[in-house]
């Protein structure tokens, strides 16, 4: 028993032991976990600052997974995937040159993206380099000298002077031929007759011309420049083409889409994410990737291994430690692939900046100052300052740096140092402004205003003006002026805005160009407060560089229209006058002067010399080539000049001015001769002496000249035998002509010279003369010519007659400048004392002072015949006027009272022929002579009474009047004896010019100004009746002029005149005034009766008529025809209505038909009238196309029926036309830029203010057919139906039109508010036939909208109609019907519902409104056979309605056309196109139909509204209702809000969401920001989606997932859910949770989520809870230890005791 005991004991000790063995090895096991675990826990804690987020790591074998396949990413860039633009036909213009703005390739380098993991390249993309050229692509060229093979013959003007015989020295006449008489069986054509040419040039030639009878000159061919060392420009070098990035943004395109930037889109491409697809390729996970052989291989040493732990690899740094303070006010940041798009184009919107230790140092100071504030320590006891250092806050001044950005002036001409020069102004400014774009003022360098907040910084342009820190707008202007190398700009910085005054024009009149200065009023006070320099030109206005905008050289874009600009500058392309000058060895100067335009070059590129020759050669050419009369005095010089551009040696292109200094002419008279040493010939160049003896010629040819200062004869007292061999002469003392009964011979048959020195030279005897005979010349001159005063003068600025009044002639010019779209007249007061002048004086009854027969030449000096007819008579020879004055001649009995032609030439370049008096032609009378006059003035001659004095000024009889240049002003024909007075037929007139008896006028320029007559004709008096005058006006200027009592202020073209007005540059018809209270009128231009004018390129506006047509008009035997072509922009004129006519020649249809007219006065008729008593065939046309090629949009009415006219239309009348035009501002800005004759500002008393008509007007070129074709214009209107209502925005939809064969002929754009659009075909309708289209809607992809489909299908029919007026057949073609989707909608012509064949009555009704005691109607049919009799038709029976009523048998359908008349003159206008049917009825009034029961069933089924035919034979279709309706719904947005399952109020960020729609793979993703809400967007009605979290917030356990069902009405629940096996949800209730609804649109279905919480947390990294974490780590730890010991130390105490 105790056996069994003591085992039991022994065996329960054993036990003991194992457990307590066990319970040690726990114990240590327990303590190692604690210490593992806390140290694990507070490691973080004790080891990181809260500023590294990167825990410590090393991976380990748990960190990797094996790889069983690789996805490899495979390129997929190419060219077709990028879709870079290929041009196609449309993107090129006419020469080939691509204009569409975009490029066919992209900017691309090759970088390690574009190859393989091999190194193999695989990009598809060419290398292609971004561009700009500097100053290192350009070099110096070599130098190259034009040698002998440069040049190339070419024939010049023919110079042979012979005649060969053209098309214009015969006249064709038709003879009949066919020997027939004419009767019924034969009428006369084309056939019968033959044409016969007869030669009618009066010179017998049989020349033709060959090489020889031309001049030839030897022109450059060479392509290369000349080029010397010093000359020597940079030229571009560089083989590299300029490519610029640019992509196009909103800016670069107007409202219509059309691009406007100028620039080409060229896009860079650099490789991305995008340009990849990722593949799967399986991996071998069995073959041995170790390389180590020194240890046992794992399974990781084979196969291939991912990190798939998620932790970074990380060991704390340097960098771990706190970023140090910076100051430089920039965000570390480098560019990396999230930066930059798909194109590879930064997109970030950072800079990349790495921190430096500038960084780090705080803003430097510049003031010099420490900053400091005074406080304590600065003070003693007694509270006073004692620091020694002055109180400073560092201001915004005190960081500006005066060093910073500064330049040189050698600096900034660098910057533009590649620019070439051209010597065209506009050109060279804006090459140089191009260089500047960009620059920005100083953000470093600046000064600060009063306010301490405004500062302007430092520019160049400031510099450069000497204010470096001035507003710097007009300084940047004034800075690339100066170096394009304008003249006059320097650092004044904009004394050219008043300096170029002349070149301003206001902005609603010109029409911007490139290289313009624009002017900007931003303040509106009507001064220029900015300025900038027009670069391009947009289709809506342009684009200008300016500099401070913005502080910067921008290009910034304007519309034409904008309010704030002031006007332009037209900058020239070159200075408009030049000088250049050189001087001989002697002393001589020579100054050539001249417009620039006289120059092959810029004048600063070119150099003038001049030698004097030796005398050798001096000596032979006198020998050899001066004659007797010619031979060298003893002063004189021979010089050769030349000029040269370079080493060329070139000639002016035009005239120019030579003038020699330094050469006494004292007591002398100077003679220049130019010496052709090839032809051995000299010119004499009729040369002129200055008041300081400067010695002038004009010449187009430089080579040798011989200046020579001639002696005069001195001559005094009676000249006797004096003048008998020729010779030059010089009074020195009054002379005369008869002596104790001695007359001196005046008979010139030498040449003679006679300068009148100051004194007279008396005719002093009866019937005495001066006579030029046999080829000589006489030259008068006074050298001591008196000087004239001129002044402003006031009042009327036409009709001051010239005077002689104690020896001083006063006369007036009617100065005419340009201003706008007309002219400005200003009035000069002329004074010339005439008592110390030199005079020719006729004091006795003489015919004549001087006769010629020869040439006599007026230089200077006076002319004055008191006694006699004339002054000149020129009777076969010459009369040059070149200055002086012929004065104070004539008597009211004989014409021609200064100068009288009777067949020869008079030439006047200067001078004055005022003063003087004749029955016709007071100035000059000319008979089957010629008159040219380029310049000086006619001014203040007069014709006094009699019913045939005509022409004050100028009086041409069958003669031959140009006028280029000069005044024809001030002249007076008085209208003073009852016979004038009385002239109701105007027979006589012309205040300034008179022309009768085909004489023909051309008048290229010049001016006629402020002349006036008493009856017809105020400037220019055209022709009598049928006196087959010839008018022709090209250039030049008729203003303020005035007849009185009778028709044509400034120009009247008389019965039988023909007349054109047809300018090569610009001609002005301003200003001019009739104040007629009898006639009609025409303020500016009068055409009577029989009379033709044709005027092309006309702008009438702004003129008055007292009666109607302010712009144009016509009386009753006018005819006009204003067509489209080159035609006329007839706008804002003034018309009042009140005064009609005197009725002259039973005239009175303005007041019996026009006035009476209802529907005439009501409308419009301001800009065109015309009117006759009746009649059935047209009188006037008028097309809707302006000049300019814009819409008049006219109104108004024809025939007494209200019209408008479309652009493509036109109207007639056959007795009354009234128009109003108002074109739109592109219109007329259009007419403005193509306008040559400009019609503004006259004033008519009765009708007609621009043009007055009783003959044949036509505006436009006169051509044998003048075609018009119409316009159709489809107006819809667009619905948009939003979740059921229509909407009333977004509604800019898209539509096109197609035509049969699918070709786009139309597009359209529905307005943003109503819907409405208008769509018209671009097709010509200029042939008749029907043209189907069809209309559909553009599906432009908008997110959220179901296009309508429908497709409307309309088919139009083309009619043609033809009108014959005043020689032009004018054919225009008419939209007779329109079909919209099979139903017919009417048309200009289109028939009613038919009714068979049936036969019956169709009434006539007329509602007699006008209250005509009998009503007539007169009916034709479209072949204009007459239907009930001849004119004025079949009367009508009054009913007892009062109205009239006439019954027309018809059978079937079809269409009348009606007039209805009263018999006595009164009519309606043509009714044209009006349906009939048996037993239907019409209804008319006077301005047409009012009810047709015969047309009901023109307008289809309703398909279409109204017929939409428009009278001027264009088509408005409307289709009814809504063309296209399209749907849209509310957008739907998911929002979730995730918050705290316990806290509702405790928001969750950083939740993940996605959410898939049901049966797709593609979920969409959305994370909860700081306010705990996630959204996703639309959301579609209808659908089923599973909504997944995917990653829960901190600290919460991930929630879901759900199933949210949308239904149709936009409503939705969200039911919890399961997961399947196949990754879809299955429903776990039934029971959902219903979202709520918010919002209008979108709409927000919202949900709150509750995540459940893990219920704890564990501390931040470095923060205050990591302490007593380690507090019980280490307590743990203690415990553990002390409870080993202690067990330990039983167990060695039990050991002991037993």
């Amino acid at each position: 028993m105790r056996h069994d005991v003591l085992r039991d004991a022994e065996k329960y000790t054993k036990v003991h032991k194992r457990k307590r063995l066990r319970h040690r090895v726990v114990t240590v096991l327990a303590g190692v976990v604690v210490f593992c675990t806390t140290y694990a826990l507070i490691l973080p804690a004790i080891t990181l600052e809260k500023q590294c987020d990167i825990p410590e790591h090393t991976h380990t074998d748990a960190c990797y997974a094996q790889v069983t396949s690789v996805e490899k990413r495979v390129p997929v860039c190419s060219a077709e995937t990028l879709e870079i633009h290929r041009h196609t036909a449309d993107c090129y213009d006419a020469d080939g040159n691509p204009t569409c703005g975009y490029a066919d390739f992209v900017v691309h380098r090759h970088d390690s993206g574009c190859y393989d993991e091999k190194g193999s390249l695989w990009c598809p993309l060419p290398e292609i380099e971004a561009h700009r050229h500097t100053a290192d692509c350009y070099a110096l060229p070599e130098e190259h000298t034009h040698a002998e093979g440069c040049y190339t013959s070419v024939r010049g003007d023919l110079v042979c002077g012979e005649h060969v015989h053209t098309d214009a020295c015969y006249v064709e006449t038709a003879v009949l031929a066919c020997g027939r008489e004419e009767s019924e069986e034969h009428r006369h054509d084309e056939s019968c007759y033959k044409t016969s040419r007869e030669l009618t040039c009066g010179i017998d030639s049989d020349h033709s011309h060959t090489d020889a009878c031309y001049e030839w000159e030897q022109v450059l061919s060479c392509d290369q420049p000349t080029v010397s060392a010093e000359d020597a420009q940079p030229v571009l070098v560089c083989t590299k083409p300029e490519i610029v990035l640019h992509r196009h943004t909103p800016d670069c395109f107007d409202a219509d889409g059309n691009l406007i930037c100028g620039q080409v889109q060229v896009l860079e491409h650099r490789h991305s994410d995008a340009c990849f697809k990722t593949v799967a390729e399986p991996v071998d996970t069995g073959t041995l990737t170790c390389t180590d052989t020194a240890h046992v291989h794992t399974a990781r040493c084979y196969g291939t291994w991912k990190l798939v732990c998620g932790q970074e690899e990380h060991t704390h740094s340097e960098a771990c430690k706190p970023e140090e303070t910076v100051f430089c006010g920039k965000d570390a940041h480098t560019h990396g692939e999230a930066c930059r798009n798909e194109n590879g184009e930064l997109v970030c919107g950072q800079e990349e900046h790495t921190h430096s230790e500038a960084c780090k140092q705080e803003e430097p100071v510049f003031c010099g100052k420490d900053a400091h504030t005074h406080g304590e320590a600065c003070r003693d006891e007694n509270g006073e300052l004692v620091c020694g250092t002055e109180e400073h806050t560092h201001s915004l001044a005190c960081y500006a740096d005066p060093d910073a950005d500064v330049e040189t002036a050698e600096l900034w001409e660098q910057t533009f140092a590649g620019v070439s020069l051209t010597g065209n102004w506009r050109q060279d400014t804006l090459a140089i402004a191009e260089t500047q774009l960009g620059y920005a003022e100083s953000t470093k360098n600046y000064v600060v205003a009063e306010d301490g907040e405004t500062v302007k910084g430092y520019t160049r342009y400031g510099a450069w003006c000497e204010e470096p820190y001035g507003d710097w707008n007009v300084m940047f202007l004034t800075f690339c002026l100066h170096y394009a190398g304008v003249e006059g700009v320097d650092r004044d910085c904009g004394g050219w805005d008043t300096s170029w005054a002349d070149a301003f024009e206001p902005a609603q009149s010109h029409t911007p160009a490139v290289g313009d200065l624009v002017l900007f009023d931003r303040d509106g006070d009507g001064t220029a407060d900015r300025a900038g320099l027009v670069a391009q030109i947009t289709d809506s206005g342009f684009a200008a560089m300016e500099g401070d905008a913005e502080d910067a050289v921008r290009l910034l874009t304007y519309g034409a229209d904008d309010p704030g600009i002031l006007g332009y500058i037209n900058l020239p392309e070159g200075p408009k006058e030049f000088t250049l000058t050189a001087q001989t060895e002697n002393g001589i100067t020579v100054t050539i002067t001249g417009e620039s335009a006289s120059l092959p070059y810029p004048a600063r590129e070119i150099t003038v010399t001049v030698t004097e020759v030796t005398d050798g050669e001096r000596r032979t050419i006198r020998d050899q080539i001066l004659g007797e009369e010619q031979a060298e005095p003893e002063r004189s010089y021979l010089l050769d000049i030349t000029l040269w551009h370079g080493e060329e040696e070139i000639e002016p292109t035009g005239s120019v001015t030579v003038t020699f200094s330094g050469i006494d002419t004292e007591g002398l008279y100077p003679k220049v001769y130019h010496i052709d040493t090839d032809t051995k010939t000299a010119t004499d160049m009729e040369a002129k002496t200055g008041e300081n003896g400067d010695v002038t010629i004009d010449t187009n040819h430089f080579s040798m000249f011989e200046v020579q200062a001639r002696s005069f004869q001195p001559l005094s007292g009676y000249v006797g035998e004096a003048f008998i061999n020729g010779g030059n002469f010089k009074l020195t003392g009054d002379a005369w002509t008869a002596d104790n009964g001695s007359s001196a011979n005046l008979s010139i048959s030498k040449d003679t010279t006679i300068d009148l020195n100051g004194h007279t030279l008396k005719i002093s005897e009866a019937e005495q003369y001066f006579g030029v005979y046999d080829g000589a010349k006489l030259t008068i001159m006074d050298s001591q010519a008196p000087e004239e005063t001129v002044s402003d003068a006031s009042g009327d600025v036409y009709g001051h007659v010239a005077t002689l009044n104690e020896n001083t002639l006063t006369y007036y010019i009617t100065e005419s400048t340009a201003n706008g779209t007309g002219t400005k007249e200003t009035l000069k007061k002329h004074e010339v004392p005439l008592n110390a002048a030199g005079k020719i004086l006729c004091g006795e009854a003489s015919a004549q002072a001087i006769l010629v027969k020869a040439t006599l030449e007026l230089q200077s000096g006076v002319l004055q015949n008191t006694g006699g007819q004339h002054i000149v008579t020129v009777d076969g020879g010459t009369l040059d006027v070149n200055g002086g004055y012929i004065v104070g001649g004539g008597s009211d009995d004989k014409p021609g009272g200064g100068i009288y032609v009777d067949n020869g030439t008079v030439n006047i370049q200067r001078g004055v022929i005022a003063a003087n008096r004749g029955r016709s032609g007071g100035g000059i009378y000319v008979s089957r002579g010629t008159l040219n006059i380029s310049g000086g003035a006619v001014a203040g001659n007069e014709v006094i009474n009699g019913h045939s004095d005509n022409g004050g000024g100028i009086y041409v009889n069958s003669g031959t009047l140009n006028l280029s240049g000069g005044y024809v002003t001030n002249n007076y024909k008085e209208c003073g004896c009852n016979d004038c007075r009385n002239d109701v037929n105007n027979t006589h007139g012309g205040g300034g010019i008179a022309l009768a008896n085909s004489s023909v006028m051309n008048m290229t320029g010049g001016y006629v100004t402020g002349n006036y007559s008493g009856l017809a004709g105020g400037g220019i008096y055209a022709g009598f009746h049928s006196h087959n005058v010839k008018f022709t006006m090209s250039g030049g200027t008729i203003a303020s002029n005035c007849a009185e009592l009778g028709e044509g202020g400034g120009l009247r073209i008389a019965g039988g005149t023909n007349g054109v007005i047809q300018a090569t540059n610009k001609v002005y018809i301003t200003n001019n005034i009739t104040n007629s209270s009898n006639d009609w009128g025409g303020g500016g231009i009068f055409v009577q009766d029989k009379g033709n004018l044709n005027i092309t390129n006309a702008l009438i506006t702004d003129n008055t008529a007292g009666g109607y047509g302010g712009g144009v008009a016509a009386c009753p035997t006018g005819e006009t025809l204003i067509t489209h072509t080159e035609g006329a922009a007839i706008y804002e004129n003034i018309d009042y209505g009140k005064k009609m006519s005197g009725g002259g020649n039973d005239k009175t249809a303005d007041k019996e038909v026009a006035q009476k007219n209802d529907t005439f006065t009501s409308n419009g008729h301001k800009d065109y009238f015309c009117v006759r008593s009746g009649g059935n065939n047209p009188i006037s046309l008028v097309t809707g196309r302006m000049l300019g090629d814009g819409a008049a949009n006219w109104t108004g009415s024809s025939d007494g029926k209200h019209i408008t006219i479309s652009k493509t239309g036109y109207a007639t009348a056959n007795y009354l036309f009234g128009l109003a035009a108002d074109p739109n501002s592109e219109a007329i800005a259009a007419a403005k830029n193509a306008a040559r004759v400009i019609i503004t500002g006259n004033q008519s008393s009765i009708h007609g203010g621009g043009i007055m008509t009783n003959g044949g007007l036509i505006l436009g070129r006169k051509e044998e057919i003048v075609t018009a074709t119409p316009e159709l214009d489809i107006i819809g209107t667009k619905a948009l139906l939003k979740d059921g209502v229509k909407q009333n925005e977004g509604l800019n939809f898209q539509f096109k039109l197609t035509d049969s064969e699918g070709k786009e002929v139309g597009t359209a754009t529905s307005d943003a508010a109503t819907g409405q659009f208008t769509i018209s075909p671009d097709v010509q309708y200029s042939q008749t036939g029907t043209h189907t289209y069809t209309l559909s809607e553009v599906n432009d992809n908008r997110a959220g909208i179901t296009y309508d489909t429908n497709i409307h299908k309309i088919q139009v029919t083309i009619a043609e109609k033809t009108v014959s007026l005043l020689g032009v057949t004018f054919k225009s073609y008419y939209v007779s019907s329109v079909t919209l989707d099979g139903s017919e909608s009417g048309g200009s012509s289109g028939s009613g519902s038919g009714t068979g064949s049936q036969t019956g009555t169709f009434r006539v009704r007329y509602q007699n409104t006008n209250n005509w005691n009998n009503v007539n109607v007169y009916v034709w049919d479209d072949a204009k056979n007459k239907i009930v009799g001849d004119w004025p038709g079949e009367p009508m029976k009054k009913d007892t309605d009062g109205t009239y009523y006439y019954d027309l048998t018809v059978t079937g359908t079809g269409n009348y056309n009606y007039v209805f008349n009263n018999g006595s003159g009164e009519q309606t206008g043509d009714i044209p196109n009006v349906p009939y049917a048996p037993g239907e009825e019409a209804v008319f009034k006077f301005s047409g139909v009012v009810s047709n029961t015969a047309a009901s069933g023109s307008s289809g089924a309703g398909d279409a509204v109204g017929q939409g035919a428009n009278p001027d034979g264009s088509y408005t279709l409307t289709i009814p209702d809504y063309a296209f309706t399209n749907t849209m719904t509310t957008q739907l947005n998911l929002q979730i809000t995730k918050t705290d399952s316990v806290n509702a109020s405790t928001l969750l960020p950083g939740a993940t969401f996605t959410l898939t729609k049901a049966g797709t793979e593609n979920p969409m993703e959305a994370t909860t920001k700081q306010d705990g809400i996630a959204t996703f967007t639309g959301i579609q009605r209808g659908v089923t989606y599973y909504l997944r979290e995917t990653v829960a917030p901190s600290n919460y356990m991930v929630a879901g997932p759900w199933i949210l069902e949308v239904g149709e009405d936009g409503s939705a629940t969200l039911y919890p859910a399961t997961e399947k096996a196949d990754k879809t949800l299955e429903k776990a209730s039934d029971t959902g949770t219903p979202l709520t609804v918010s919002g209008t649109d979108p709409k927000v279905l919202s949900v709150t989520i509750r995540d459940i919480s893990w219920g704890y947390e564990l501390p931040d990294a470095g923060g205050a809870g990591t302490t007593s974490y380690t507090a019980g780590g280490l307590a743990l730890i203690f415990g553990a230890a002390t409870l080993l010991y202690s067990h330990c130390r039983r167990r060695k105490e039990d050991e002991a005791s037993s």
